[in-house]
């Protein structure tokens, strides 16, 4: 799990380069937005962006504990803070996706917790060179913690290590949908075979209204429903050095497929009546 030490340092360096605030960028080129940002930084610590480049989306899919700021002392570091307009404010404009969700308010600007004392709250924003660096907290009004970051020194029990490896399984035979987004009606991708081990970067949702895992299936990224991924027995996530050395995912499905064709051309061997010479 990535501390909140690393993601604030990961902030840092990810603000060190940009050079232009960029609507809709995340870090390639120098460009950035104020999620971009973040997306830049978690990206440093290889967690790949398991959603929407959006704040709004942010806010309602990646927050814990996301609470109206009162005063600046009670912020810590490496929180996530945001600007927000109400119904009716000026220049509010939520998008229409968001209008159901039982949360009007629209996150429209987000920002990280550099430091605390003295307050600083770095965010990309269109000012020469992109970045900007609060020392108040002004109309900085929400703030919760990453989901992605474990901000507790001794560990989180209900958090997850990301990535981690899941084994695909249902409860009947057949395969399980990877679709393009966290919903069920969204685009397949393809369909994995039970007992596929995958790579499971994140986690989205609530128990209540499902929760879906973006997760890695070889060179392909997608969402499947968590209800389907068996996490794997920490011996067999994160294996000893010497045992895997350095051999990759990708590495161990190409000797797999490997297999599978000496093993067939065996097969092909014994109809015929051969034998190794």
């Amino acid at each position: 799990m990535i501390t909140a030490q690393q993601f604030v340092q990961a902030v840092d360096d990810a603000a060190a380069g940009i050079r232009q605030y960029e609507w809709g960028a995340d870090g390639f080129a120098g460009k950035c937005d104020c999620i971009g940002l973040i997306m830049d930084a978690l990206s440093l610590l290889g967690f790949q962006w398991p959603g929407t480049h959006g704040t709004n989306w942010t806010a309602r899919n990646t927050m814990r504990e996301l609470k109206k700021l009162a005063v600046a002392g009670d912020l810590f570091l490496g929180e996530v803070v945001f600007k927000a307009r109400a119904p009716g404010d000026e220049k509010y404009k939520l998008p229409d996706s968001y209008k159901n969700s039982g949360d009007l308010f629209d996150y429209y600007h987000v920002g990280v917790v550099t430091a605390v004392n003295p307050l600083c709250i770095t965010h990309c924003t269109d000012v020469p060179g992109g970045i900007q660096r609060d020392t108040k907290l002004g109309a900085w009004a929400w703030g919760g913690r990453l989901k992605y970051v474990n901000y507790d020194e001794e560990g989180s029990e209900e958090s997850m290590d990301f990535p981690y490896l899941a084994e695909v399984w249902a409860p009947n035979k057949y395969a399980v949908k990877m679709r393009e987004e966290p919903n069920q009606d969204a685009n397949i991708l393809e369909k994995v075979d039970q007992g596929t081990v995958v790579d499971v970067l994140g986690e989205i949702g609530t128990e209540e209204a499902g929760k879906w895992c973006f997760i890695r299936h070889g060179a392909r990224t997608g969402y499947m429903m968590k209800e389907f991924l068996k996490p794997l027995p920490y011996e067999t996530s994160d294996p000893p050095e010497d045992e895997y050395d350095e051999l990759t995912i990708a590495e161990m499905a190409l000797e797999k497929a490997q297999e599978a064709i000496l093993e067939a051309l065996e097969a092909v061997r014994a109809a015929k009546g051969e034998t190794e010479a």
